[in-house]
């Protein structure tokens, strides 16, 4: 169980886990998981960490549709920076997570 499963728990948050077996061999984990629990790319997305300025530690979060990519110019320009990249510690497994909503 994640943390941020733990915390909805804690707070008493309606939420719901939608498990699946994951295809080791699939690289576009959004894109699967969405497939594999029957939701449109729309209702599926993703949370991805980027450095500011190339700093590890001043990080910001880009959400978007599984299907759909983040652009970085346009983040830095919506968070008043000159770049944004996704660093080595901003690109780890720790750092995606994946959300899906339903109507």
């Amino acid at each position: 169980m994640t943390p941020a499963i733990k915390l909805l728990e804690q707070q008493g948050i309606k939420h719901a886990v939608h498990p699946y077996d994951h295809d080791p061999n699939s690289e576009a984990y959004g894109l699967e998981a969405a497939e594999k629990i029957g939701v449109p790319y729309a209702q599926v997305f993703k949370t991805l960490l980027v450095a500011l300025e190339g700093d590890a530690k001043k990080l910001a979060v880009g959400i978007v549709a599984v299907d759909k990519q983040l652009n970085l110019k346009a983040i830095s320009k919506a968070l008043g920076v000159k770049k944004s990249s996704y660093g080595r510690s901003a690109t780890s497994a720790a750092s995606h997570w994946l959300y899906c909503w339903r109507d």
